[in-house]
């Protein structure tokens, strides 16, 4: 295959500034050639702020910048409606909060653009001090689950709970998604991994939240756990 151009799905809730921030960032570091059409998903009880920001940009960038509100709930399944709505040769997700540097989404277009079959992924752990903002005890626990999830499914794969990545549209498409909620973040990785996906890592910074609120929980981050044990141990003719 080869790459054409790239839907970008941002999730959002209630950002704002953010979301601006990032729509901006990403139309003034790209070539514009390179996007089909940058995804503002949202759910129906978005912030004003939230809506705001999303007419604004698709006022501003006319024919690139969409609101997509969800039809399928939680974050897995706004996720998943982008998905749906992506008519690109590759879909790249990002959030919406500014959580990991920005300057990954040239990189990761750069990199599929020279091997469209190989899903670019961001790192948090390929270089030290990458974490900025973290509260010490997630960062170790974050730690942890990455060399569970690297013996787990026997791969050099440095992170594995942070889906910023860019693949091919056709492989998710093949893709039997289970997950609606927060542990599709994880699926999102493991199975096209389970599928015999090549990922190509490289070092992104990430930051704590600055705007808005997690919508995550202690229950949802446990729930990864049984999401990561049902894809390595699932029939690989399920996936085909």
């Amino acid at each position: 295959m080869k790459f054409e151009q790239v839907t970008i799905i941002i999730g959002t809730t209630d950002e704002d500034k953010a979301l601006r921030e990032t729509v901006d960032t990403i139309m003034s570091t790209c070539d514009v050639r390179d996007i089909g059409k940058i995804l503002m998903v949202k759910p129906k009880n978005a912030s004003e702020g939230c809506n705001n920001a999303i007419k604004a940009m698709e006022e501003k960038y006319k024919g690139i910048a969409f609101g997509l509100e969800q039809s399928r709930p939680f974050i897995g399944g706004a996720i998943r409606d982008g998905f749906d709505a992506a008519d690109t040769s590759h879909i790249m997700l990002l959030p919406g909060d500014k959580a990991i540097s920005l300057d990954c989404v040239p990189e990761m277009i750069k990199r599929v653009k020279e091997k469209p079959d190989v899903i670019s992924k961001t790192s948090r752990w390929l270089e030290k001090d990458s974490f900025h903002g973290y509260n010490s005890m997630r960062k170790v626990l974050n730690r942890l689950s990455q060399v569970f999830l690297r013996i787990l499914y026997g791969v050099k794969m440095t992170d594995f709970t942070s889906p910023v990545q860019t693949a091919p549209t056709e492989l998710y498409r093949r893709c039997d998604w289970q997950e609606l909620n927060f542990p599709f973040m994880v699926e999102m990785v493991l199975l096209p991994l389970r599928m015999g996906a090549e990922f190509e890592e490289f070092p992104v910074r990430c930051y704590a939240r600055q705007e808005g609120k997690s919508k995550n929980s202690v229950r949802q981050t446990a729930l990864y756990l049984k999401t990561a044990l049902r894809v390595r141990f699932m029939k690989i003719k399920e996936t085909e």
